[in-house]
This record gives C-alpha cells, structure tokens and sequence, in this order.
C-alpha cells in the first residue's frame, strides 16, 4: 500500500519543477524593472540643520540621523575643528559639508556611503630660508594586498607642508633641503616615519593599524562591531581557506576555532565523513550544529562541498548568541558568510594546488616469516604442535610453492614460502589537484564577484576506478538601486561526483585477511582466490562500480530598505535544489585456483541498483532593524521579523537483476519474466518550520551593553498542539572595563571586557518523519459484521497500515538551557589578546525511548523524560609583532566539553564493553575489568583459581581481573541487594577531551611560514575489528604484537600469551582481551596539521610582468602525528573508532600559485 500511495504523490507532484522556473522567472523580471527604474536625481538627499557654536562630532550626529551615511574619523582631528553655526532647511547634503569643513583644518571625501574626514594639509607658512626645493613623487599602498590607498596623508614633520594621495595612492610634495623627515598616516592604518635623503621615488606600504574592536562581527540577522559582542562569538577570516591546500572547508577549519571539534572519519575521496559539534554533545539524538550560507539554512554536506576559495568568514556562535535562531540552535549556530565583489577595475585572480598523497597509517601486518613463528608460539602454548623447522628454512630461502599447504588446518590448499605486501599491492600514490578563478569589480553602485572551481581527488587504492571530481560556480552580485534600496544576489552551483568499487569496505577489510605468502595472482596472470578468500585486488577490479552524483543549486536575494534614518527593513527569498544520483554495478565475474582452473563465479545473477533523490527547500523571511541614540550615552538597536522555512524530500529506487551482459548495466536490460527478480522502493517527507523573533540591545557609553532576545518556532515535526508550545528566550551582559577612567589610565589595557550569557535554545534533530508517524497503531473501524478498516482507510481496507517506528503524540522540543560567562583581554597596543569563556548547558527535556510490553510490534518512540548535561571551557591566547622586517604571531587554543547522561528512563541498559548511553556517564562509555596482570607460575594460578566466573581452562600466561567487591565471583553486575557494585568499572569514553591548536606564522621580508599543529588531549579507545587483538581467527596478526606476547622466555611481556582463533581455546582468547583496563587506550595525539612555505614575489617584479601580486608556496599536510596509543601506528589517533574497512588518511605534499591581475 505504501509503494502504491508514494507512486501516486509522485505522479501528482510531477508540474513541481514548472513553479518554481515560473518562481524564478518573475523574480528576475521584478529585478529588471526595479534596475530600470533607476534614476540620477533621486540621489540627493536633504538636510535640515540649526547648530550655533556647535562642535563639529554634534553636526555629525544629526546629519548621521537623517542619512544613511556613516563617518569614519580620528577623534583627535575631529576635536581640533572649529565650531560650527549653520542653519540650513531641506538643503543638500553636499552643500551642507561644504559648509561644515569651510576653513576647517579636516576635510571630507566620500566614498560610497561613508563620509571619510582625514587632516587638510596646509601650504608651507615658513618655507626655509633660500633652501632650494626638490620635487619627490612616490606612492602609498596596502602592505598586505597592494592596492592604492586613496586620501593617505604624506607631511613634512615638524611643519605643515603635505599632500594627500589621489584615486591611484599616488602623491607629490616639494621638499626644501634634505634631512628631512616624512610622515605617512591614514585611517585604520599604523603611522610610518621616512628618513629624505635626497632621493626622487619613494614608495611606502602602510601595515593596517589594530583595529579589532572596530571589526565587524556577524550576529544573528546582523553585525555588530567587535567592542559591541555580548555572547561567546569565534570568527575565522578568509585566509584559513586560501593559505592551506586543502580539499574542502571542514578540513580548513578543524583545530582554527575553539570549541569547535571536527573530527575526520575518513579519507576517501569525496565521502565527506566527519564528526562535529560545537561545545560538545547536546543531546543523544544529534549534535549538528545549524548552518547558515549568507543567511540560509543548509546542510553540513553540503556547506563541505562549498568551495573554500568563495568563503569570506565563518561565525561561529556558541552560546546565547545562537538563542535568536531558536529550536535547532540548541548545539550552536555557524555563519559562513561568502565574498562580494569590490569596486573598482575588473580584477582577476587564479590559484592552482597540486599535490601528492601518500597512505598513512596502514594495518602493518606479519611478514610470513613472523607469522609462521607467531602461529608456531601459539599452537604449542596450548599443546598443539606447532610447524616441522623445514617450513621456517623454506621461508627464509623463499623456496617454490609445493602442492600440499604447511599452515595449520589448511593443507588441502599449495603451501607457499614467499611474501606478499598486501599494502604496497592495494595502495598507491596519488593526485589532488585544485583550480580556482574569480574576477571582481564593479562601479559606486554595484559590485560583482565571478568565481569558478575545480577540484579532482584521486583515491590511493591501485585497482578499480577510484576518484572524486567536484565543480563549483558563483555569482555574487550587489546593487543600489536608490540611497535607500539595496539588493543582494547570491547564486552558486555545485556539483560532486564520487566513482568508487562497488565492495571498497569489503575489499579493504579483507586486505587485513590475507596471509602473507599468498600471491595475488596464479602462473596464468589471474586473481588468485586462496582458500576461497575475496582477493581485494579482483574485488575492486572486478566486483563492480558505484557512481555518486550530487548537484546542489542554490539563489538568494536579499533587499534592504532604509525606510527612515535607523530603520532598514530586509526581505529576503532563497531557493535550494539538491539533486541525487547513486548507482551502483554487481557483475559476475570468476575466481580461479592455482593451476587456472575455475574456483567459483560469483554474484549470481549479476544485477544493479538505480536511485535518485531529490531535495527543494524555500526560505523566506522579513525583519526590521531599527538604531536610535539618544545623547552620547544611550544607543538602542531594536531587530524584529519573522520567517518560513519548506523543505520536500523525496527519492526511489529500482534494482535489476539477471542483466543479459556485464558489460551494459541498464534496466531494459535486465530480466523481467521473473517475479523475484522485481525490486523497488520509496519514500516522501515534508515538512515545514515558522518562526517570530525578535532581539532588543542598549548600549550605555559602550560600556554596558545588554542584548536580550526571543524566538518562537512552529514545526511540522510535532502534533499540531505541541508545534508552538516553546519560546526560546536569552540575555546577554557585557561590561567594557576598558571603558572605566581608572583602566584606561592604565596604557598597557587596550581591552578588558566581561560578559555572561543565558538562555534556551531547542534541538528538533529527530529524524525525518513520515506522512503517518503519528497515526494509531491499532486502531480499527470495526462495524458490526463488517470487515475492520484500518486507520489509512480509502478502499484499501484490507492492506495493513502499520507504522514500524511510531512517534509519541506527547513528544515536543528538546530545549537546551546554556549558561556562558567569559572574559575578552587586550594588552600591549593589542599585541597580547585572550579570551576565556566557561560554559555549563543541559538538556531538561531529551527525547529518549518510553516502555513498551514487548508485543509492541514496533521501535519504542520516543518522549522529553531524559537530561544531558554538558560543561566546559574554551580559550585562546594570541602574540603577535614585529622586529624590523620580521613579523611573527603565536596563537594558542585550548577547549574541553564533558557531558553526562543524567536521566535515562528505560534507555539506560549497561553493558560490557562501549555503552552508547549509560545514566550517570558520558556517552560512548567504555566499561570493563581492571586488569590485574598475567599468571607467572602454578602457584598464582592456583589462587587465582578460587575465583568463580572464569574460564576452567585458563593457564599459565593468561591474564587475570581484580575482583573489585571481594565476593568472589568475577562479575560485572553485582547484587544490588547485597550492596555488590560488581567487577566493572568506568574506563573512559570516545568524547574527545582537552581540543587544541596552535598557529604559528613567520615572515620576513618576501618569505612566510606557516606552521599550525592540533590535537586532543585525552581520548579513550577499544579498538574494533577483527585486527584489534591478535589473531581473532586464523588470519595474520599486526607486526606490532611480535614479541609483545607472554611466554616462558618473556614474562614481562605486556600481552598475555598468544593462542590462535579457531584452534579449540576461544574461551581463554575471549577471557584474556576482554573488556578492560589492558585494551584500552588514550589515544591523545599531537598532528603537525599543515606546514607551509611561501614566497611573494615582489611588487616591482610583479608590476613587470603585468601582474598585481604573485605567490609560490609549498605545502605539507598531515606530515607526522605524535600518539602513543596507536599500537605502534596501526591506528590513526583521530579516527581511533575506524575499522578495517576505513579508507586511511594521506599525507599531502603540494606546491601551489596564487596570482592576481
């Protein structure tokens, strides 16, 4: 009934695509009117002004309030105007500024819709006495990026002779005599002094001034300046991206922003595998943070396969600061702003990476030599005989395979004497390569920024096809269309494809299960299938191909409007399509013996699957921002508005079986006489997300500022009497220290700011839910003497309508409680920065699963009866200088978040072993025995002995647990009753603790380095797989457990003996790595993430060869890790939960340009 009823909804919903074409059109249409309708005269803007004897600062304010112009100014100039008389009726803005700054000894220039006051250079008033004059010429730029700075001020110390650079940073001053000195200042720029000599030309490159109180910090719906922030707000600029050869965003970001864990789960070309979350865990039912792309929700893959070159900044809040986005801010909201053109001339730039990938951490297995000692060891430690010492002499002269095998219990297969690296025949080298273009530009009223990528990822396994190719294009386009009216366009396009080995995992995982002296092939060049085994090398060549496509696409606009001075208004409509296309082949294909006969075919019949899915969400949304300032001391910014979000998921898929070929896998191909062989599904989700909110700042001199906030959120998610049954409230305390007369008197403080925060965010992460979650499950319309009719109803009265994972009707918002208080220090002209914030967040009402009998017939939904609690810090610390023309910075961070599970109801089911949830801990915890050492003699065995619950068998050699509540049986679970805790314990769980990071940047000169280190500080671990522990079954066991083994010879030895698997003793293999204190791991790494080298070429040489700026850099990635919980570096650290079937990490040796021009 399910499959039929989804058919119809999809033939139904079929004229989609027309609307939203029909959508788009009229948008671009209502776009050109608005265009067109532009007009020069609606330009001017008129002023009322009655000031007698004012001061210049107080002009500035009242025409601030009838403008949408700011003013950028040094208070120090500003102060030395003269006062100012002028009464003025609907009179012109410039008119008014002539007669402002009339004989004053500032000026003022405009610059789109700032109004820039700098010192007017004066004419010489004592020219020296009969010195002749000489003419110098020169130019005043950007130190970091080149460009001209417009209106710099270049004058003579000690007099009033200057001049002020024009539109191109060009100026010219006389100069009476030499032994002069030049003063070079502007704006947000630091004042350089110029010894004159005598020379013609002289060039200057001002380094910008520290501003980061001014900078402009992204808040939700809007911006504030750095002073201004109240919440726990991290901001990492464009440079993160542009400076590391990295594939993707998640990888540029990991380790840059405290509290902000990611965690990489592979390295696969284009899987997209991390874990991530911001202050840790929030709850059990998902601990993504919300992601906002210029103000639109998206999803954490596709923000991954943004391309980094387009990303401007990425905000990150952490605490109350998030409550305005409301019920899905509960683990943190991040803000990836990207970036917009600059006026100006068409500038182009273009960067190119390649680079070369090496495996890392592989599983390092026996060679055949220690293998056959290994299995030897452990056969006679359990009285077996172990192998004749021909076989070891005919390993080390590496003699002709014979007929019959040497290994225990497979003679029936040839016995081979060689050695085959397993890895070095499966893996390889391989290529990344990246290519980014973007041309900006633009004129006063519109600006433009143009941006392609491409990005090909080559995999490191040798056979099969293994790659991803990814394809990004941009459009960021902005108008003004009046002075009041401003648009906003962002439209990208993305598209990914992935094309891997149908059985990679298998594959992988049985790279690990091959012996050692197995050849890959037979005499007759085929994959050879020793003792029936997969071969990884003919799995990936031959058992098929899997193609993954997704293509995103994505449109925003975005309208401002100043409505009356301090009032804007923004609407805003966004549009994403994400589209979906994964098949994948099984072809038969033949394994073969030794001599080339035919071993078996397999995958019969061969077949196909074919799935596609599609996702179409809308966004709209309204809000008004309004500032007002009463005096010098009140300011009040007041954001209010609403929004709805539309989401529609729907997909299908369809296998194939018995294809007349392996060759064409499509699906008129396939066999359909037979009814077995038809195989399809389904499946179709809506849902939809209104919201009201609304935030309310006061400012007191920008020494108290005080930010509360309140957002509502109605989803479909929920019965229609739960939708709206929360308010997510928050308030935020700062205090500027910094701005009280007894610090500033205090030179050293440039800052000293405390906050506090508090408020309610919610988490609605629950699964996608069906048309029907909420329909009762036995519930029957039942006439009398007529046929029941289920709850679906229609004719299909007889179909069973039955959900599999119910949802409880009672079952509402998860809300997160978040309490912050942190403290913002800069000293030194800002040189020395620290914050520190500390953070304690629980989650009163989690959904966990209620009791249910167990004829239930269904999964158990789920109801608010759980608590998490999670607390915490972060903190970094930053230095940064200059000595001459060399320049360094040192940042430091360090983060920690530690939940525990506090309430349960009927989920808490302990366990040996990893817990997901267990009440009382943190999630993933590891539970086991106190190991207690290995058995030396008869006489510990003996003793030990006395104790119940172990194996009858156990030996000499075998490892023994401490009986932690002494009554003798050796338990997890003691009687409660008898107030027995049992033999188990806590020994740690997989939440990464103690995070964090340092960045390191040099330069001198033209040289740069860049060395930036990560990590975590504690991690607890078992190890999973078959690898683990040695030889689970019979397969090879790791190198690292050679000589690591107990025997007679090393009775110090950190294992207890080795005993093989499948030999009769599994008991005494399970006793011995059995949960506990022995195999657990701290799996704490230090990981020198990347380490560059650059080199810019400089700008003489540069401007020669028609370029505006060149740089070459050579790059490493992942080059080392410091661990000592890696079993000798079988295990990668990050991925310490991986098994045998996780692709591995790379390093990455690259080379890379970035030019521009």
């Amino acid at each position: 009934m399910y499959k039929k009823f989804t058919e119809l909804l999809f033939r139904r919903n079929s004229y989609v695509y027309s609307n939203y074409l029909l959508k788009m059109k009229l948008t671009f249409v209502f776009l050109i009117v608005m265009f067109l309708q532009v007009r020069a005269e609606i330009f001017a803007q008129k002023i009322n002004i009655n000031a007698d004897k004012a001061n210049l600062k107080e002009v500035i304010a009242q025409i601030r309030k009838q403008t949408d112009y700011d003013f950028l100014y040094n208070n120090a100039d500003v102060k030395k105007a003269k006062p100012i008389s002028l009464k003025a009726s609907n009179m012109d803005l410039i008119a008014v500024l002539e007669q402002c700054f009339k004989d004053q000894p500032v000026r003022y220039t405009i610059k789109n819709k700032t109004i820039l006051i700098t010192r007017r250079p004066l004419p010489v008033t004592n020219p020296v006495n009969e010195q002749k004059k000489q003419r110098v010429t020169g130019s005043v730029t950007d130190a970091a990026d080149g460009g001209p700075i417009v209106g710099a001020s270049v004058l003579l110390e000690g007099t009033k002779t200057g001049a002020t650079t024009d539109v191109n940073g060009n100026f010219s001053l006389d100069i009476p005599g030499n032994n002069a000195v030049l003063v070079i200042s502007f704006i947000g720029y630091e004042t350089q002094k110029i010894n004159y000599n005598g020379q013609a030309t002289i060039n200057v490159r001002l380094k910008k001034a520290d501003t980061k109180l001014q900078d402009v910090v992204v808040v939700g719906y809007g911006t504030r300046t750095k002073g201004a922030v109240t919440g726990a707000i991290s901001t990492v600029k464009s440079e993160v991206f542009e400076n590391r050869a990295l594939n993707n965003s998640l990888d540029a970001l990991q380790g840059t922003i405290p509290g902000f864990t990611i965690t990489k789960g592979s390295g696969q070309p284009g899987a997209g595998e991390y874990g991530f979350n911001v202050r840790g865990s929030s709850s059990i039912n998902g601990n993504s943070p919300l992601v906002l792309v210029d103000g639109v929700p998206t999803s954490f893959g596709t923000f991954n396969t943004l391309n980094p070159a387009d990303i401007a900044e990425v905000t990150v809040l952490k605490d109350a600061s998030a409550a305005i986005y409301g019920a899905r801010a509960g683990d943190g909201v991040i803000i990836v702003t990207t970036k917009k053109g600059k006026s100006g001339p068409p500038e182009v730039s273009y960067s190119a990476t390649f680079g070369l990938k090496e495996p890392s951490y592989l599983r390092k297995m026996q060679n055949t030599l220690e293998f056959a000692e290994f299995m030897d060891e452990g056969l006679r430690n359990v009285g077996i005989a172990g192998f004749p010492q021909s076989v070891f002499d005919k390993i080390r002269a590496n003699a002709p395979m014979e007929a019959v095998g040497w290994n225990y219990n497979i003679t029936n297969y040839p016995g081979f004497f060689g050695y085959t690296d397993w890895n070095k025949e499966i893996y390889k080298s391989a290529i990344q390569q990246l290519h980014n273009i973007s041309i900006s530009g633009g004129g006063e009223n519109n600006n433009y920024l143009f941006s392609a990528g491409y990005n090909k990822d080559e995999g490191i396994v040798r056979y099969g096809i293994n790659n991803s190719q990814r394809y990004n294009l941009r459009l960021n386009y902005d108008f003004r269309l009046t002075p009041k009216l401003n648009l906003e366009t962002r439209t990208s396009y993305t598209n990914l494809g992935n094309t891997n080995p149908t059985n990679l995992g298998n594959a992988l995982t049985n790279i690990t299960r091959q012996f050692p002296y197995q050849p890959v092939f037979n005499p007759f060049g085929q994959f050879y299938g020793y003792q029936g085994y997969e071969n990884p090398a003919q799995s990936l060549s031959e058992a098929g191909i899997s193609m993954d496509n997704t293509s995103n696409f994505a449109t925003n606009f975005k309208a401002d409007y100043s409505v009356i001075p301090g009032l804007k208004l923004t609407a805003q409509a966004a549009l994403r399509l994400n589209y979906n296309n994964n098949n994948y082949t099984l072809p038969t294909f033949t394994r073969y013996n030794y001599t080339g006969g035919i071993q078996d075919i397999r995958q019969t019949p061969n077949s196909a699957q074919y799935s596609n899915s599609r996702s179409i969400n809308e966004l709209y949304q309204l809000y008004a921002d309004y500032n007002t300032q009463f005096g010098e001391s009140h300011k009040i910014n007041i954001t209010a508005g609403t929004s709805i979000e539309k989401t529609k998921n729907d997909g299908q898929n369809t296998w194939g079986y018995n294809f007349v070929s392996n060759d064409i896998f499509t699906l008129n191909l396939a066999d359909r006489t037979n009814v077995a062989f038809a195989n399809f599904g389904g499946f179709l989700n809506r849902q939809s997300l209104g919201s009201y909110f609304g935030r309310v700042s006061y400012s007191f001199k920008d020494k108290l500022i005080l930010d509360v906030t309140a957002r509502a959120d109605g989803s479909s998610k929920f019965v229609e009497d739960k939708r709206w049954s929360a308010v997510f409230p928050s308030a935020a305390l700062a205090y500027n220290l910094s701005e009280e007369r007894f610090i500033k008197s205090i030179k050293a403080i440039n800052q000293l700011k405390l906050r506090a925060s508090w408020g309610k965010m919610g988490n609605q992460e629950i699964g996608s839910l069906g048309l029907y979650d909420y329909i009762p499950l036995v519930t029957r319309v039942i006439p009398p003497g007529e046929p029941g009719v289920y709850p679906i109803g229609s004719p299909n009265a007889g179909l069973p309508g039955v959900r599999s994972n119910p949802a409880s009707a009672d079952r509402t918002w998860e809300t997160i409680e978040n309490r912050n208080i942190g403290l913002d220090v800069a000293m030194l002209n800002s040189r020395l920065s620290f914050s520190f914030d500390y953070f304690n967040k629980i989650n009163n009402d989690m959904l966990v699963a209620i009791a249910v009998p167990a004829t239930f017939g269904g999964s158990a939904p789920s109801s608010n009866q759980g608590k998490l609690k999670t607390k915490g810090f972060d903190a970094v610390a930053t230095w940064k200088d200059n000595v001459g023309a060399f320049r360094y910075s040192v940042s430091v961070q360090l983060s920690d978040a530690q939940n525990k599970l506090l309430e349960l109801k009927n989920t808490d089911n302990p366990q040996v072993g990893l817990n997901q949830y267990r009440q009382g801990y943190a999630m993933n915890s590891y539970f086991g025995y106190v190991f207690d050492g290995i058995i030396q003699n008869q006489a510990q065995l003996d003793n030990y002995k006395k104790l119940q619950g172990i194996p009858a068998r156990i030996g000499i050699g075998d490892a023994m647990f401490k009986d932690l509540d002494g009554d003798g049986v050796l338990t997890p679970f003691g009687d409660k009753s008898k107030g027995l805790a049992g033999d188990m314990q806590y020994l740690g769980d997989l939440t990464p603790r103690y995070t964090f990071s340092s960045n390191i940047n040099l330069g001198w000169k033209q040289f740069d380095l860049q060395i930036f280190v990560q990590g975590v500080g504690k991690r607890n671990v078992q190890y999973g797989g078959n690898i683990a522990t040695p030889n689970t079954f019979f397969w090879p066991s790791l190198a690292y457990y050679n000589g690591r083994t107990w025997s007679p010879n090393r009775p110090d030895a950190q294992y207890p003996r080795f005993i093989p698997g499948n030999v009769g003793f599994d008991d005494l293999r399970s006793n011995n790595y059995r949960s506990s204190t022995l195999v657990t791991q701290n799996v704490a790494y230090l990981r020198f993430k990347v380490i560059t080298v650059g080199y810019n070429l400089p700008e003489n040489i540069a401007k020669a060869v028609k370029l505006k700026s060149a740089r070459l850099f050579l790059s490493g990635t992942d080059l080392f890790t410091i661990s000592k919980g890696t079993l000798g570096g079988n295990f990668d650290p990050e991925d310490a939960f991986r098994n045998e079937g996780t692709y591995p990490f790379s390093k990455i040796y690259s080379i890379g340009l970035n030019v521009k021009f």
